[in-house]
């Protein structure tokens, strides 16, 4: 299937001097496959995505001291309102609590229970795996430079 037929299924005209369409719609087409096939394989553990990154930024990011809702929302680009309500379910689940800072009972700091990390720790092998797989059609030199492309565009867009 030629680009410009590839790219009509989903209603996008390709002009051949508009790379940054390409570009964009690429990116935006990977992310939903992807995320359609992420949240398929997390669906298995009773987790959205949305839930999967929230435990993932609180263990390797807040570690032993726990997150704030506010520095976990900022990682993510998640509102504080959707934050709040993704928190509330993860502690009704109980794979997070919250903690009083000391010091300022005003904050919360967010940690992950023992059941949230043997979840992760759980789930982790089959998500690299599933990740691996999702890639594979492309060699590893290939990864390298859209890793460096895409970070680098990353980079751009967050100034």
């Amino acid at each position: 299937m030629e680009k410009s037929d590839f790219f009509k299924t989903f209603g996008v005209e390709l002009n051949n001097k508009r790379y940054y369409e390409e570009a964009v719609y690429s990116v935006a087409l990977i992310y939903n496959a992807l995320n359609n096939h992420i949240s398929r394989h997390l669906k298995d553990y009773g987790l959205s995505v949305a839930k999967f990154n929230v435990l993932l930024v609180i263990k390797h990011q807040g570690r032993e001291e726990g997150a704030s809702q506010v520095s976990i929302s900022q990682h993510l680009v998640v509102t504080p309102s959707n934050m709040t309500r993704l928190l509330d379910k993860l502690e009704k689940e109980k794979l997070i609590r919250r903690v009083c800072q000391k010091g300022d009972r005003r904050v919360n700091l967010i940690k992950i229970t023992d059941k949230g990390i043997n979840l992760l720790d759980k789930i982790w092998p089959g998500y690299l795996n599933k990740l691996q797989s999702l890639s594979s059609h492309i060699t590893a030199a290939e990864k390298k430079i859209v890793s460096t492309v895409l970070i680098k565009w990353l980079k751009g867009v967050l100034q």
